[in-house]
């Protein structure tokens, strides 16, 4: 897939060493834009965007970025070790995740190849930047009680039957790296005037669970699995106003 893409990039670039600087979109310095990319990890993302483009081809963006984990990776989060009889469970996995952050970044924009005179046009832009998660240091949630032992006569009991759970406590993370790099690279369908459709593929080291990396339970970090690279494919749509 990524072959694919960059190889479509790279047709671009070409063509646009020959293509006329046609200025026929909307000059207008202010844009908005909603963008959702489908990330590698695996997640969900949704990005809110506001633009400002003092010049044709070079400006700088800022939004929110909402992520929604939808498959999680139980190789990820360890189970948090029996004690005794005391019994520590995780209330909830996914609150090891991130899921908000700011991003703030550089736009750059090649010319447009034009599709259709004066309607439609291709153009290939490049947007490197930051991602600042926050908050910074996740609170993760653990259950404690204790394990029991449970009558023989009773029948159909189920796994946790022989758990009482007796109380809540917070786990804070502390010294998270407050700030990624990412760099993307976006096919443009110029539209008329005012609206852009892009398709892109974002590369960052912005690790989703590196909020409770530090978080140590038993004397056992809850967090296990090493650090990826984020990757997301996304989808945008942008309006020039």
């Amino acid at each position: 897939m990524k072959r694919i893409f960059f190889t479509g990039l790279a047709l671009l670039i070409m063509l646009n060493c020959h293509a006329l600087d046609i200025d026929y979109s909307n000059n207008g310095k202010i844009a908005a834009g909603l963008k959702l990319g489908m990330s590698l990890s695996p997640s969900i993302d949704a990005e809110i965007n506001l633009e400002y483009r003092p010049f044709r081809y070079i400006g700088a963006n800022v939004g929110f970025m909402f992520i929604t984990p939808f498959n999680y990776n139980k190789n990820i989060v360890k189970d948090i070790p029996v004690t005794g009889n005391q019994y520590r469970e995780i209330k909830n996995n996914n609150d090891c995740l991130y899921r908000t952050a700011v991003k703030a970044g550089l736009q750059f924009t090649t010319p447009a190849v034009m599709l259709t005179k004066g309607e439609m046009g291709l153009s290939l832009r490049l947007s490197p930047g930051i991602i600042m998660p926050f908050p910074t240091n996740k609170r993760v949630k653990v259950l404690t009680g204790e394990m029991t032992d449970v009558p023989e006569e009773i029948e159909n009991k189920d796994e946790t039957s022989n758990i009482i759970i007796s109380s809540e406590e917070y786990h804070d993370n502390s010294g998270a790296k407050f700030c990624y790099w990412y760099a993307r690279a976006e096919l443009v369908f110029e539209y008329e005037e005012n609206w852009e459709f892009s398709i892109g593929y974002t590369h960052s080291n912005f690790d989703l669970y590196g909020g409770a990396r530090n978080i140590q339970i038993n004397d056992t970090p809850i967090v296990i699995g090493k650090k990826e690279n984020f990757k997301s494919i996304t989808l945008g749509l942008t309006y020039k106003f």
